[in-house]
């Protein structure tokens, strides 16, 4: 009996004790799980995250080489700007060079139209002082002078292409030794040398262009300047074949030729 009671008693002793080792086990299992499901969602978001992470990589790679590429161009368009700005710069320059070259050259040939005047035929000085004095006007352009350059050598050439015929009044030397102004026929053989003649065929010359400027000699001296006879009756014929050409023949005039230091 005292032995029944003896097991009993440590029966219920240990009842107490399995438990709280039940207890404490739940709780651990009940922690694991726990643990292992938060381990779970945890591995779950990091693959969603990975996901994301990847992706977005490859975006910013994307980017990356949008980006250099962009760059690229843009280095490649600025090259190109530069490459062409530097050759318009070098354009600008040569044009400026040219431009200097030209006001020089404008220059020159101005000086040159004012000392040539003085050696043209009378008709041809007076139309050459009336535009000369349009290049030293104000404002006028480069273009423009050299236009009007070109004109006045053009008229030249238009003159030295044919005999021109012009009634002008001179200032002539009479018998007496007193200068006298009448109204004669002048005609000219190019630009280089003419005729006059008054309308009696008492006074006439012969003119041409000298280093100094355009000379005339009248009458006798004039047949002395050409080393032959001057007749004034051939004068008047070629007047009248100048005027109606109808009636032309061959006559003959007594020319000068220039001798080559004269030329210049």
């Amino acid at each position: 009996m005292k032995i029944l009671y003896s097991i009993l008693t440590l029966a219920i002793i240990s009842l107490p004790s399995v438990s709280a080792e039940n207890e404490n086990l739940n709780n651990l299992v009940g922690q694991w799980l726990d643990i292992e499901s938060q381990k779970g969602q945890l591995q779950v978001n990091w693959n969603t995250r990975q996901q994301q992470l990847e992706q977005s990589q490859e975006l910013l790679s994307a980017e990356i080489s949008v980006l250099k590429q962009t760059l690229k161009q843009a280095d490649t368009k600025k090259t190109d700007v530069d490459k062409r700005r530097v050759e318009l710069s070098e354009k600008q320059s040569l044009l400026e060079q040219e431009q200097v070259q030209v006001k020089q050259q404008i220059a020159q040939a101005t000086q040159f139209s004012r000392t040539l005047i003085t050696r043209l035929p009378p008709p041809l000085q007076t139309q050459w002082q009336e535009r000369i004095l349009l290049l030293s006007q104000e404002g006028v352009s480069d273009s423009e002078k050299l236009e009007r350059l070109l004109s006045l050598f053009k008229l030249v050439h238009d003159f030295d292409e044919r005999i021109a015929l012009n009634r002008s009044s001179m200032e002539i030397p009479s018998a007496a030794g007193k200068i006298q102004n009448l109204l004669v026929t002048q005609m000219y053989l190019g630009v280089s040398q003419g005729w006059y003649v008054s309308d009696d065929g008492l006074f006439y010359g012969f003119g041409r262009a000298g280093k100094l400027g355009w000379n005339w000699w009248h009458n006798e001296a004039a047949s002395a300047e050409l080393g032959r006879v001057l007749n004034p009756k051939d004068l008047l014929k070629l007047k009248s074949i100048l005027q109606k050409p109808t009636t032309a023949e061959f006559i003959n005039l007594p020319v000068k030729v220039s001798e080559a230091k004269e030329v210049s």
